[in-house]
């Protein structure tokens, strides 16, 4: 894109995402699991590990049901269920951070934003995604835009159609079942009921259908997909004795600064 709006892969992204696939390589996992840093209703830190769904565009997120894999973003976005803490924490205080080691390339990523829910269209806390992605999002190989195709942009102004819901749903559906289940149970972080059937752990599996779709439903309905603005990426490279600390500017451009260890 030639406007300064969009543009393409950020170096920082580009180093994570290598360093991920080297890690990939040896551990087989398609994104690592990171630590999430949060303040709680009480002002205190709040941390726990999180497992990435990936970058908006990448994978199985495709930006809208008729996109190839034509684009690509530096959006993260993570998931939990609707009743979880976090979600009451996100909505008082949207800043966050994320912390990631991957342990055999050596390389320690904190990446630090903002963060904007997506809620199943039926839940009661459901509204339009705050953030507006369409300054996030590029072409991944910028021959794409001569294949029309696709009416998936005008070229010369980021005009990106995104589909922030199909986007939320391919991240639920391409969970195994086991994790799909988690998201019908009752709230985390309360007493476990005495009652197994609250649990399931593989709705296709439920015999009676009314039940089936009861649990369904349920899971979708507290499915919450995270979506990271990220603003600052902190690489430490420990088998190479380096660090960079990358920021946003005001607009989608970045700065890189080579900083001691």
């Amino acid at each position: 894109m030639n406007n300064g709006v969009c543009s393409g892969d950020p170096e920082w992204k580009r180093a994570f995402v290598g360093y991920i696939d080297k890690e990939r390589s040896i551990t087989g996992e398609r994104f690592p699991p990171m630590a999430l840093a949060t303040v709680d209703v009480d002002g205190r830190p709040a941390v726990r590990m999180v497992s990435p769904r990936g970058f908006v565009g990448d994978g199985f997120l495709r930006i809208t049901r008729d996109d190839p894999g034509h684009w690509t973003s530096d959006v993260l976005t993570l998931c939990t269920h609707a009743r979880s803490n976090k979600v009451q924490e996100l909505l008082a205080t949207s800043d966050v951070q994320l912390v990631g080691y991957l342990a055999h390339t050596g390389v320690q990523v904190r990446l630090g934003g903002s963060a904007s829910l997506l809620f199943h269209p039926d839940h009661p806390n459901h509204s339009t995604l705050a953030l507006d992605m369409r300054q996030r999002v590029w072409l991944r190989h910028p021959a794409a835009a001569s294949d029309h195709s696709h009416d998936l942009t005008r070229v010369d102004g980021c005009d990106v159609e995104l589909d922030a819901e199909f986007i939320r749903e391919q991240a639920y559906l391409h969970h195994e079942p086991v994790r799909q289940a988690w998201y019908s149970w009752p709230p985390p972080g309360k007493p476990r009921s005495a009652d197994p059937s609250l649990y399931p752990t593989e709705i296709p599996k439920i015999a009676d259908v009314a039940e089936k779709e009861k649990y369904e439903a349920n899971a979708r309905r507290n499915y919450v997909l995270i979506f990271i603005d990220v603003n600052k990426v902190d690489i430490v490279d420990l088998k190479q004795a380096t660090r960079k600390i990358y920021t946003r500017r005001g607009d989608t451009t970045w700065s890189a600064q080579n900083v001691n260890p």
